[in-house]
C-alpha cells in the first residue's frame, strides 16, 4: 500500500468534510446522468448543511459552487448564514410574517 494513499471509513470524516464529499458526489451524479440522456443539466439546489463548515470549508463550498455554474441552468442554495448570503449574484430574501405568511423580494448583489 502506498505511503501516500489514505483510506478511510466515509463514518470517520467530519460534518464539513462529509457534506464536501456528498456534494461532490451529487454534482458527478448529476452530470453523469445528464450526459447519459443527452440533456443539459437544469437545476441544482442545495439545500443547507453550510454550518458544518469552518470559514475556509465555506470559501472552498462557493468556489465550487461558482465553477460549477455554467453546468446548470439555475443553482439553488438555502442557508441561513449570514457569510453566504452576498456570496452570490442574486438572492431571495423569505420573510415570515405572522397575520399573512410569508413573503419575498428578489435581490440583485
Amino acid at each position: 500500500r502506498p505511503e501516500f494513499a489514505l483510506v478511510r471509513d466515509y463514518e470517520m470524516y467530519s460534518g464539513g468534510e462529509a457534506f464536501r464529499i456528498d456534494f461532490s458526489i451529487r454534482v458527478a451524479l448529476s452530470k453523469l446522468l445528464a450526459r447519459r440522456a443527452g440533456t443539459k443539466l437544469r437545476t441544482l439546489v442545495i439545500d443547507e448543511g453550510f454550518g458544518t463548515q469552518d470559514e475556509e470549508g465555506l470559501d472552498n463550498i462557493v468556489q465550487a459552487i461558482q465553477s460549477i455554474s455554467d453546468d446548470f441552468d439555475k443553482i439553488l442554495v438555502i442557508t441561513h448564514l449570514e457569510a453566504l448570503k452576498d456570496a452570490f449574484p442574486v438572492k431571495i430574501e423569505v420573510t415570515k410574517l405572522p397575520e399573512i405568511g410569508s413573503r419575498f423580494k428578489i435581490v440583485k448583489n
